[in-house]
């Protein structure tokens, strides 16, 4: 179900299960160690805003304050600019504050999130994620570290109005 939906976008999956299937999976009497990555290890804190606000002009769109759009730090986004510099290895503390329904999304490396509104986070919240759902004015805490190569990494609303309007960033992986 589409809690944020309305009509026919209500509804969006039914699964009717028809038959019965063995089941030979068993789950092991101790699952492996999760990394915990340490905040005090942290080179840098960031905070990172995800509103509605005015587009600037580009391609696309006409901009001025008539045009909304969704952005991170007042920006919309922009393909030939990296929005943020993060150095392989390194340990970040992002800060994420929303005023709508917004789940984050990181492209191919996964965080650990901290704190939900100066809180801890709530079991669902444990291990590594790739995905974080923010409700509207609220806050989390995330712990974030660049492994395995250099290169641009996205960051965006899973949204697709969201992404569609402005709402992504680059990441720019360096050594």
């Amino acid at each position: 179900m589409n809690e944020l939906g309305e009509g026919r976008t209500i509804d969006v999956l039914r699964l009717c299960v028809d038959r019965t299937e063995s089941d030979s999976s068993r789950i092991p009497d101790r699952l492996a160690e999760l990394e915990r990555l340490d905040p005090a290890t942290a080179v840098r804190r960031r905070d990172l805003h995800f509103r509605m606000g005015d587009m600037p002009s580009m391609p696309g769109h006409d901009g001025g304050a008539d045009t909304k759009g969704w952005l991170i730090d007042g920006r919309a986004f922009d393909p030939s600019r990296p929005d943020l510099t993060a150095r392989l290895g390194e340990v970040e503390i992002w800060r994420l504050t929303t005023n709508f329904n917004h789940p984050i999304h990181l492209h191919l490396n996964p965080f650990q999130v901290l704190t939900r509104n100066g809180r801890a986070p709530s079991a669902t919240d444990g291990g590594w994620k790739d995905t974080i759902h923010l409700p509207a004015s609220q806050e989390a805490e995330i712990a974030v570290r660049f492994t395995g190569y250099t290169g641009r990494f996205m960051l965006h609303c899973h949204n697709l109005e969201h992404e569609d309007r402005g709402m992504m960033a680059n990441v720019a992986v360096t050594h």
